[in-house]
């Protein structure tokens, strides 16, 4: 009496992929969804419009932004255009005024203390005149 040994199942049929596990039936839909695929069945999207209305909202907000910063960014750059313009000025101006009364090193601060010396030393210990 001879016995034979029942091969494996996955051995008796070749199979296109090496090691593949076996495929999950499709997931029932609960009720809910499936009343609401009965009223939309006209166009499946139908069920998303809250959602698209609410996105079209923020897009519109983020527009509007964006706007508002494109606004500050350009009020800023004429700012910075005529600011660095008038330091320009400022600084053209300084080169080319010469301004004697300006300090001129350390001997002109020496010499403004020994004229406040001088000018307490006249004024006497009573203070102002």
């Amino acid at each position: 009496m001879s016995t034979t040994t029942p091969l494996p199942t996955s051995a008796a049929r070749p199979s296109s992929r090496p090691g593949s596990r076996p495929t999950t039936p499709l997931r029932r839909s609960n009720s809910r969804s499936g009343a609401r695929q009965l009223s939309n069945e006209s166009f499946p999207l139908n069920a998303l419009e809250p959602q698209f209305a609410e996105l079209s909202d923020a897009m519109a907000t983020l527009e509007a932004n964006f706007h508002d910063l494109r606004e500050m960014h350009d009020s800023i750059s004429r700012f910075n255009e005529n600011f660095s313009a008038f330091l320009y000025g400022l600084n053209l101006n300084a080169y080319c005024v010469d301004f004697p009364e300006a300090p001129a090193g350390p001997e002109s601060y020496a010499r403004v203390a020994r004229k406040e010396a001088e000018n307490r030393d006249e004024e006497g210990p009573g203070g102002l005149c």
